[in-house]
């Protein structure tokens, strides 16, 4: 079968780039597989961070990819439709994402030949900063799909209830594999010495981009509700806000870097496992969220997850098991989950639970159900 896919790969950096990437990997084993990405991903006012491209991950670039769409000139667009046009691929999988992509790949559907099919993996259907105009938008990109995959139910059901009495792709809802990790994971004592992190401590982790809809700010609330000494690790890249304002917040609440150590900056794979090995347990209390990249990397890593019942989380978290379940926009929901995490919990066999979860969602079982969904 001959598939192009359009999305972001190595070297953009973070979990969109890294999903689209090892879906050409898996799907290239036994397809002919190539890759349409961008010159371009975002106005740059869409992007706050410092660069959305890690230069340690060139050597990684996939060698059947074209940098080419420019997400700001339509004349890339119209040309990456032209050459999906001439390879007459059998099927075109587009990585859908970010509003900001409707109209390129509107405009890239529009040069298809009929019997193309064509296919949206879905990491998001509702925005992370939703809006009528961004909801307007994907709404019409993801109507022009033969086949969406999308990886939460709580996300199928939205996009159900978006494309009602119109258009009607088939939906397949399959899980978001994980981030797989190469190489040798530290201790926990290892790693905690690599951040100059007391190896006693309870340690808790707060990783990834740093964004609203990630409630950084109800984390810190509930640190001086907790009954345990715990030192938070925040770790990620602020996208919107800046940082003064999560360091004024820790200053008000009389949280010194003995409790709270914020390191606001783009952490590259080869630092990934030593945040996660130094941890006891992750903190993913979204306000909203499909389902986390975040969460799966620490089950990878055999770390337990305090998640709130939002989106997807709770298809992923088990309460009691690998992880514990709260409602969200609680503080002191939070600090208790963390108090009775260590306090109560048999920690040893949630850690267990959560290494036993990430075997479930491997890349090679994702690629045979896409392909079972394509002949279907």
């Amino acid at each position: 079968m001959k598939l192009e896919i359009v999305g972001p790969v190595f070297p953009y950096r973070a979990g969109i780039a890294y999903c689209t990437t090892r879906l050409a990997e898996e799907l290239g084993r036994f397809h002919d597989v190539s890759i349409h990405s961008f010159s371009r991903q975002f106005p740059r006012l869409f992007y706050p961070g410092s660069d959305d491209r890690d230069a340690s991950l060139a050597s990684k670039t996939p060698r059947n990819a074209t940098f080419a769409i420019d997400v700001m000139n339509p004349l890339t667009w119209i040309r990456a439709g032209l050459r999906l046009r001439r390879a007459r691929p059998d099927v075109v999988i587009f990585t859908w994402w970010v509003w900001v992509w409707a109209l390129p790949y509107l405009m890239m559907r529009a040069f298809l030949p009929p019997s193309t099919r064509v296919v949206y993996q879905c990491h998001n259907i509702t925005d992370k900063e939703p809006s009528f105009w961004k909801s307007w938008l994907t709404t019409r990109a993801l109507a022009s799909a033969d086949l969406l995959v999308i990886h939460a139910r709580s996300e199928a059901d939205e996009a159900r209830r978006r494309l009602k009495g119109g258009r009607d792709p088939r939906i397949e809802e399959i899980f978001l594999p994980v981030h797989e990790m190469g190489g040798e994971v530290p201790s926990r004592t290892e790693a905690r010495k690599a951040l100059g992190v007391d190896p006693g401590r309870a340690v808790a982790l707060f990783f990834g981009h740093v964004r609203p809809f990630k409630a950084l700010d109800i984390v810190l609330d509930a640190w001086p509700k907790l009954q345990n000494d715990v030192l938070l690790l925040v770790a990620g890249e602020v996208w919107y806000g800046g940082e003064a304002g999560y360091r004024e917040q820790r200053r008000r609440l009389e949280l010194d870097d003995r409790r709270v150590r914020f390191d606001f900056r783009f952490i590259p794979d080869s630092e990934i496992a030593t945040w996660f090995a130094a941890a006891d347990l992750v903190l993913a209390p979204y306000r909203h969220e499909a389902q986390s990249g975040v969460v799966l990397t620490a089950f990878h890593f055999g770390r337990p997850v305090i998640a709130t019942r939002v989106g997807g989380m709770p298809e992923i978290v088990e309460n009691g098991v690998n992880g514990l379940l709260i409602e969200p926009e609680s503080a002191a929901a939070l600090a208790e989950a963390i108090d009775r995490f260590l306090t109560s919990c048999n920690r040893e066999a949630m850690e267990n639970a959560a290494k036993a979860s990430a075997a479930r969602y491997s890349w090679h079982e994702f690629a045979v159900r896409l392909m079972r969904a394509l002949h279907s």
